[in-house]
Order: C-alpha cells, then sequence, then structure tokens
C-alpha cells in the first residue's frame, strides 16, 4: 500500500507513489517467467526457479567469482515491490559473490535463506552490499546442497491451504470457494461455523495478500485469525457474537507466480475494488454482498492485510461518520497502550479509493482499516502484537455491539 495523494475528497485522483497507468485494472499484457535450472557447467554452479512462489528471469556469469541474477517484473509499470526467489547450488564447494540485477526497479527485500525451503533464516547484513544504483550483491557459501534465497520466506498457495485446514481441524471452522483466479485457484473463504439465519449477529471481515511479497502481513493475518478461532474464554465469547468472514489469499496467482504486485492479468488487485473488473474481486464482493440485505447480519468491521517498509494504519478520516463511530482510533490508541516502543504511524484519508477497506465502507457503513507491517518485523515480535491486537479487537467489538 502507498499514501493518497489529494488535499480533498473532491480532489483526490490516485496515488503519489503509483506509477502512472498501474490504476487501470482492465487486462494487461504479462511477460511469463520460463521455469528452468541454468547451470554455469565450467564452474559448476546451477541456479533454479522450478518451484512455487520462485521469481528469477536470468543468469550469467560476470567476471572470476561474480555472478548475476536478472529479476524482471510480471510487466511494468509497477510498484517498486521487487520478489525475488531461487535456489543455488555449486558441485564443488565454494564461495562467490551474487548480484540481485533489478528491472524495473531497486533493492528492497532483505534476502532471507533455507536449505529446504521451509525453515528460514535472515542473511548476515555483513554478506550483503547495495550500491547506489539499487543492485545487492550477496556473498554465498556454496556447496552441493541447494541454498534458497527469497526476497521474505515463502509462504505459498499450498501452504496457505495447508494452514487453512489446520485452523479447520481445530476450530469450528468452515473453508469454502467463493470463486476462481486467472489459472483456476480457487479463492478460498474461511467463516466460523455459522449461526442459523434468523440469529442476530456481527460480521468480521478480513482480506489479505492482494500484493504477492507482503509476506509479513500475510503472517499478521494468519496471527489474527488463529487468535479470533482459539478455544479461550474471549474468543468464545467472540464467536458467540459475530461471524467472522476472512478471504487471506486474494491473489494465489500472483503469490505462486512470485509476482512482485500483480495478479495473472498483469492488475493491482487493491484498485480494482470499484470497477471489478477482476476475477478474484468479483468474487469476494458477490459473496459479501449477500450480507447487505440480511436483516440478521451486520458488518461490523473490515480489515486488510498488507506490508510496506514501516508499521503503518491507514484508517478512514475520523471525520467520516462510520459503524461503529471512531472504531479504530480507539483500537490503535489501546494497541500503542500495549506496546508503547513499537514504532507505528497512522495515517488516516478519505475513502474515495478503489481499495478494499473503502468498498467495505461504502457498502456497508462499517469501519474499516488497512493494517500495515514492516516489511523487516521480527516475526517473534510480529505474533505478540498481532495476537494482542485481535483480542484488543475482539473486546471493543463486542463492546460496541453490547451497546446496540
Amino acid at each position: 500500500m502507498v499514501l493518497y495523494s489529494c488535499k480533498s475528497s473532491e480532489e483526490f485522483t490516485g496515488y503519489a507513489y503509483d506509477p502512472e497507468g498501474v490504476t487501470n485494472t482492465s487486462d494487461k499484457e504479462i511477460q511469463p517467467q520460463h521455469k528452468r535450472t541454468i547451470g554455469r557447467s565450467e564452474e559448476g554452479i546451477w541456479i533454479s526457479n522450478e518451484f512455487k512462489g520462485a521469481r528469477m528471469n536470468d543468469f550469467y556469469k560476470v567476471d572470476k567469482s561474480l555472478y548475476r541474477v536478472v529479476i524482471e517484473p510480471e510487466n511494468h509499470p509497477i510498484n517498486n515491490s521487487p520478489w525475488y526467489a531461487f535456489k543455488i547450488h555449486s558441485e564443488s564447494p565454494r564461495t562467490v559473490q551474487l548480484q540481485l540485477s533489478y528491472r524495473h526497479g531497486e533493492h528492497r527485500y532483505h534476502p532471507n535463506i533455507s536449505r529446504d525451503g521451509n525453515h528460514w533464516r535472515t542473511m548476515d547484513p555483513s554478506a550483503i552490499q547495495v550500491d547506489t544504483a539499487g543492485v545487492a550483491t550477496l556473498t554465498l557459501d556454496l556447496d552441493g546442497d541447494p541454498l534458497w534465497i527469497s526476497a521474505q520466506e515463502l509462504l505459498t498457495y499450498r501452504d496457505m491451504t495447508q494452514w487453512m485446514d489446520s485452523i479447520r481441524t481445530a476450530s469450528p471452522t468452515v473453508v469454502d470457494t467463493v470463486g476462481y483466479s486467472h489459472r483456476r485457484y480457487p479463492i478460498l473463504k474461511m467463516t466460523t461455523a455459522p449461526k442459523p439465519r434468523d440469529q442476530k449477529q456481527g460480521v468480521l471481515v478480513i482480506t489479505g495478500r492482494q500484493h504477492p511479497p507482503e509476506v509479513t502481513g500475510g503472517l499478521a493475518s494468519r496471527i489474527f485469525i488463529e487468535t479470533l478461532t482459539a478455544d479461550t474464554r474471549l474468543a468464545r465469547a467472540f464467536r458467540k457474537a459475530f461471524e467472522i468472514w476472512s478471504y487471506p489469499l486474494v491473489n494465489p496467482d500472483g503469490v505462486n507466480g512470485g509476482h512482485w504486485r500483480h495478479n495473472a492479468a498483469g492488475v493491482d488487485l487493491n484498485r480494482d475494488w470499484k470497477n471489478f473488473n477482476q476475477p478474484e474481486t468479483r468474487a469476494i464482493r458477490d459473496d459479501l454482498l449477500t450480507l447487505r440485505n440480511d436483516p440478521n447480519r451486520k458488518v461490523y468491521y473490515g480489515i486488510d492485510f498488507h506490508s510496506t517498509n514501516e508499521n503503518i494504519f491507514y484508517p478512514i478520516n475520523r471525520d467520516i461518520t462510520t459503524f461503529p463511530d471512531d472504531f479504530t482510533y480507539k483500537w490503535i490508541e489501546e494497541l500503542k497502550n500495549s506496546f508503547p516502543e513499537m514504532p507505528l504511524k497512522v495515517e488516516p484519508f478519505p475513502p474515495n479509493s478503489p481499495i478494499a477497506k473503502n468498498w467495505i465502507y461504502h457498502t456497508f457503513g462499517a469501519d474499516a482499516l488497512t493494517y500495515e507491517v514492516d516489511d523487516r518485523a521480527d516475526r517473534s515480535q510480529l505474533r505478540e502484537i498481532s495476537r494482542q491486537a485481535a483480542q484488543i479487537l475482539m473486546q471493543n467489538l463486542l463492546e460496541a455491539k453490547s451497546q446496540q
């Protein structure tokens, strides 16, 4: 997510950091990434993008022990979210330098490394140099076992569906398909066990992973949902009063394709919540619209999880009346009080852009938030903050519902 660029709601025209043309959500030409393993047979070094979530376009030798990986986006113009993921090995042990050379972008994500693609650690900063042109050079110790290198730990469609299955097994949660992506991946919805239709219920709406590289936002949404569906006194009370309608992986094509930002049609999905040109946003819209005419279901709040280079919340302007009124600001204040050392910016804007939280407001009158997590967030702290944020949210929504 990026900041609005506006003086008033009438003057709003777009996003300050969106390149020209990217807010058009009609299908665009997209460059397929060829899956292959590329080798320098004379040195015995091999690099591969033959796995889900990979992004590596070319590989060649520059000089002596210096090599270069070329990383291109799915299409452009595009926001600077230069995702990369590949695995590399050498037939004999050696130390090499590897440049990450981006086209239409510059280095942003600190590398994570793994020996199996499942267990990840942050690369030692002393082994990374970034020049003024935005090219990162990594110093790597290679051997015969593949070394996985990725902008963030991989959190693919398969990882997400396995996680959803674990939630469904451990809690009263239903997983449904509400539609299909361009490449026919199911758009999945997780719902806490629905109550009888004649029983009045509040509804909390959660969306996530509209932008593929935004893994920390995806992790935060998972902790949120785990906390909401846990077998605790607070969560049980919350689920008696509220249904949770969550869509944790809005862009499965982009996630599995290792895209920088867009879906398989080359479109930023979080700019399509007005025209609904894309099947992913249409599927979620059509599912949520069933709530609008249900006298026993009322949307109380919406959260759209993202990541950027800092912790930042984008609420609706405080002078705009929402339901529950002023809810986000009270929640933020309590969260800041719980974590006084946590850097957290708050940037309110009017609800006049074609993004998920604004559609929720315009459709249901409900308050909503874009919840951004720092790309570099410490994972244990991320879990702690997300869990506490979800607990505060539940307490405050229960209080708001009791006052109706």
